[in-house]
């Protein structure tokens, strides 16, 4: 006799180029440093760069092309849920 289970959808982020296997489809940036080794105390969490445009709650999070000049980047707002797609990337960065 077989035994079927049920197969959870997991999602391979990376944060600073470590590799982070997640169950869920969407997550804190707190969570997801916390997750990744990072204090959210201590850091906080972007968008990488080169990261494809991503939906936030609703909100749309642009990428910026590496042609413009000078752009500030935000962190990402700490308690607010990021809808997770596989491959996603994110960068640590100490609070300033």
């Amino acid at each position: 006799m077989i035994e079927l289970t049920k197969v959870e959808r997991e999602n391979k982020v990376y944060v600073n180029d470590k590799a982070i296997i997640l169950d869920k489809e969407s997550i804190t940036p707190s969570e997801l440093l916390e997750l990744a080794g990072f204090s959210s105390l201590v850091y906080d969490c972007y968008f990488a760069q080169n990261d494809e445009e991503r939906t936030i709650e609703g909100e749309k999070q642009t990428k910026v092309k590496k042609k413009k000049k000078t752009t500030t980047h935000k962190p990402l707002d700490k308690n607010k849920k990021i809808n997770i797609e596989t491959g996603m990337r994110f960068n640590a960065v100490l609070k300033q």
